[in-house]
């Protein structure tokens, strides 16, 4: 007989051969769950397949494969999405892990309000010198301050039905905290591909727009941080990610609240601001006048068009220097 889960667990790999059983034995471990697990492998040139094949002949037809050219982990979710079988869909990414109680704890709250389309949790975290957050989440909101929700049981909670102002403004969901039903996600909603930096926040945005949202507070999954992750290693290239995130938020929720969406007008600019400092620095005056001039679109202040002018007057000055420098062309 076939065997039908009650949750889809996704796992997108890409050459994570030393992690990634862990991350299984970890959805294993899990208590009194019916489950299904979906590997998709996003173009691996490390040893995974090995690496997990005891696995895949232990558990049979509740672990599928899929092995795709390398597209990023949007697009690898996406797939693990049109696989899933199970009433519910969670996500693990192959270097953290899922604590034995994950699924069963989401679950209570689902049953507890079937009105609820989203449930997430706390999470811990080992961070890349080894120091564990036991409770990452109020670490992460700890800059707006908390989420508003009502407690319906011990460490249970149904969110504010102004979830969604509070998401537009701040990054809120990881997708090792969240279960989704999958049903609300339809055809419709997918991890949108390209979007680096973005893919989750605006994913999560699109569900909590759509239904409502329950949390559980308690730390139900476990992040390794990695020194080779994008916001660690390349800053500027991490704030550039940033501002195309907040801009797209922007047009994709003009139904946000004025207050949200002047928060993160002042984000947006401040990234803007980074940016042109950064290509400043660089001698890039330029793009420096370019980036300073959109902080001004998105959030005026003295201080930034004070800047704008210096860039400004720095690119005149490098042009003409440019010019100065150029041999004319003797003809004839």
């Amino acid at each position: 007989m076939a065997h039908t889960p009650l949750v889809s667990v996704v796992i997108p790999t890409f050459n994570s051969a030393n992690t990634l059983p862990r991350a299984i034995m970890s959805v294993m471990g899990q208590r009194a769950i019916s489950w299904e697990l979906i590997v998709i492998d996003d173009g691996s040139t490390d040893n995974t397949l090995s690496a997990i094949q005891q696995y895949r002949l232990r558990l049979g037809d509740r672990m599928k494969y899929h092995r795709q050219k390398q597209s990023g982990s949007s697009v690898a979710r996406n797939a693990g999405i049109d696989r899933a079988k199970g009433e519910y869909i969670a996500f693990l990414d192959a270097d953290d892990e899922f604590g034995p109680n994950k699924l069963l704890r989401q679950l209570e709250l689902f049953c507890r309000r079937p009105e609820l389309g989203l449930v997430f949790s706390d999470f811990s975290c080992i961070d890349v010198n080894g120091e564990l957050h036991r409770s990452a989440f109020n670490e992460l909101v700890e800059e707006e301050g908390p989420v508003r929700m009502e407690e319906i049981a011990p460490r249970q909670f149904v969110c504010d039905r102004r979830l969604v102002d509070r998401m537009v403004v701040s990054y809120v969901i990881s997708p090792i905290t969240a279960m989704v039903r999958r049903s609300v996600l339809g055809s419709e909603i997918r991890f949108p591909p390209g979007q680096q930096y973005s893919e989750e926040w605006l994913f999560f945005l699109d569900v909590a727009a759509k239904c409502r949202v329950g949390y559980v507070g308690e730390p139900l999954s476990l992040q390794h941080q990695t020194p080779g992750s994008l916001s660690l290693t390349s800053p500027v290239r991490n704030t550039q990610h940033q501002a195309q995130a907040m801009q797209r938020i922007l047009e994709r929720f003009p139904e946000a609240s004025s207050d949200a969406r002047r928060k993160l007008q002042g984000k947006l600019a401040h990234c803007f601001r980074q940016m042109a400092f950064d290509h400043f620095k660089s001698g890039e005056f330029r793009s420096a006048r370019t980036a300073f001039w959109k902080a001004l679109q998105h959030h005026a202040d003295w201080s930034t068009a004070l800047h704008l002018a210096q860039a400004t007057w720095a690119a005149r000055t490098q042009r003409s220097a440019e010019e100065s420098t150029q041999v004319p062309v003797q003809v004839g």
